[in-house]
């Protein structure tokens, strides 16, 4: 078994664990993905950077517990130990987040606030059917713009206070900016992280969604005895899409989000996920998380789907890059020009990549002439 440290600059040399990676991290291998793990687990693996790489991509509960559960044997034991230990850590924090977040939950009703969480805990219940096959380290919930102030002084007297020591006035302001999408809090006895978000992403990034039809289109999610608000498949689909693809797609557990909805939603309309990822201008974006779910994880897609893939120009080259960047710059993000390029390439809108493009040049000249307040 080797066991040396890996070099965050080499090129890519650990293409069996890399296989073994994208083979464990799928919520519901099939037969033949079943057979290739075990084929690879009979090699000389390198688990250090196996462990290295599945946390930094955050999917080390999905790891271990495909691992376990189809060839334990195949898996060194102190490997499988050491896997055990941080999925056991894993489920405990999510447990705890989860209870914090029901807690809330009840707050806000008993003061006729609805509001939605987001990603989190919400996400492992509903899309990964299991609360400890997620890895997430905060709170996110979305509110109406017109609450977010109520919600605030509601966590306020909780013991929730600004994580940026903005005051009350820089969060107001913060309403109005264009630039913001969410306050930051940090519970001062239990360090529980929480974003208290208006709306999904920053107007800048182009997903001009109503904010108002989440609710109205929203599913319902039961979990630990209460009924959740949750968005909608096909909303919760397209901000997926939108928001790892504002992170370039930088971690396997972005595409895992996209492909374990997927699996576990077949009732997805996907007419109207098709229309509303042509109306609102995130249809590359879109069809770049599905061309990603069924590359790197196998995951079966309608056939309407595919050749629209197939159709839309440069977008199997930015895909490509995606996945290059995914292992070979693990521990180190790309350039600003590079990231510049691929948001302006996955924009299809001549007009929000304009606004994209006059938005990041007013952000680098604002902020190396330190025209905007800190808390911006």
């Amino acid at each position: 078994m080797k066991t040396q440290p890996h070099n965050e600059n080499q090129e890519i040399k650990n293409r069996l664990e890399i296989e073994l990676l994208l083979n464990s991290v799928r919520t519901h291998p099939d037969s033949s993905t079943t057979e290739r793990i075990k084929t690879l687990l009979e090699q000389d693996l390198d688990w250090t950077y196996i462990i290295q790489t599945a946390t930094f991509h955050k999917v080390m509960p999905l790891l271990y517990q495909n691992l376990n559960t189809i060839c334990p044997e195949l898996v060194p034991k102190d490997i499988l130990a050491e896997l055990l230990y941080y999925f056991k850590a894993n489920a405990r924090r999510n447990l705890f987040l989860t209870n914090e977040l029901l807690k809330l939950l009840n707050l806000f009703e008993s003061h006729n606030l609805t509001v939605i969480p987001i990603k989190g805990p919400i996400l492992a219940v509903s899309v990964y059917k299991n609360i400890a096959l997620r890895q997430f380290g905060d709170i996110d919930i979305l509110v109406r713009p017109q609450d977010a102030i109520i919600a605030r002084d509601l966590l306020v007297t909780q013991g929730f206070q600004n994580t940026y020591n903005h005051t009350r006035e820089q969060e107001v302001a913060r309403l109005k900016s264009p630039y913001c999408k969410d306050n930051n809090y940090t519970h001062k006895h239990t360090g529980v992280n929480l974003d208290l978000h208006w709306q999904l992403l920053q107007k800048y990034l182009s997903f001009p969604i109503a904010h108002e039809r989440l609710w109205q289109r929203h599913a319902l999610v039961t979990f630990a005895g209460k009924t959740v608000i949750n968005l909608s498949p096909e909303d919760n689909l397209l901000f997926l899409c939108v928001h790892a693809c504002r992170d370039r797609w930088n971690k396997l557990s972005l595409i895992s989000d996209v492909a374990a909805l997927i699996r576990v939603t077949p009732e997805i309309n996907w007419d109207l996920l098709i229309k509303q990822a042509q109306v609102l201008g995130c249809w590359r974006r879109f069809l770049q998380g599905m061309l990603l779910a069924k590359n790197l994880l196998g995951t079966d897609l309608p056939t309407e789907i595919l050749p629209l893939i197939e159709a839309e120009p440069g977008l199997t080259a930015i895909t490509t890059q995606v996945r290059e960047r995914l292992f070979i710059q693990t521990y180190k993000p790309p350039a600003l020009w590079d990231r510049y390029l691929f948001d302006l390439n996955i924009r299809e809108r001549l007009q929000d990549k304009v606004k994209y493009g006059i938005y990041q040049s007013i952000l680098v000249t604002a902020r190396s002439n330190k025209l905007f307040p800190a808390w911006i």
